[in-house]
């Protein structure tokens, strides 16, 4: 896999002169092991992860683009968007987890 860089500009600090405030890089290496720790328990090889999302049907569009562009799904394998007309229970699995992201668009 390749090396994805990212420029960032660092913000002013009040005080200093603006000298040198040129962009830093960041560089992500996609290949590197996440991080783990006491509480992280190791995926099971083949195990698959459920991505829900919730929202009006132009941010889930959005979205769903917007994470084929960060190259973590295409966006065909995801299902049409379907509005819901009545309350959603989720009921996860025995010994499953669940992790809330909310995000404004």
């Amino acid at each position: 896999m390749k090396t994805t860089m990212y420029m960032t500009a660092q913000p002013p600090v009040k005080g200093a002169e603006q000298k040198g405030t040129e962009p830093k890089m960041l560089i992500l290496n996609p290949t590197s092991a996440m991080p783990t720790g006491p509480a992280l328990d190791s995926p099971v090889p083949g195990e698959t992860v459920k991505h829900i999302l919730l929202g009006s049907p132009g941010a889930i569009r959005q979205t769903i683009h917007l994470l084929h562009s960060l190259r973590y799904s295409e966006t065909v394998l995801w299902s049409p968007v379907l509005r819901v007309e009545e309350p959603l229970v989720i009921t996860p699995e025995q010994g499953e987890a669940m992790s809330l992201l909310r995000k404004m668009v």
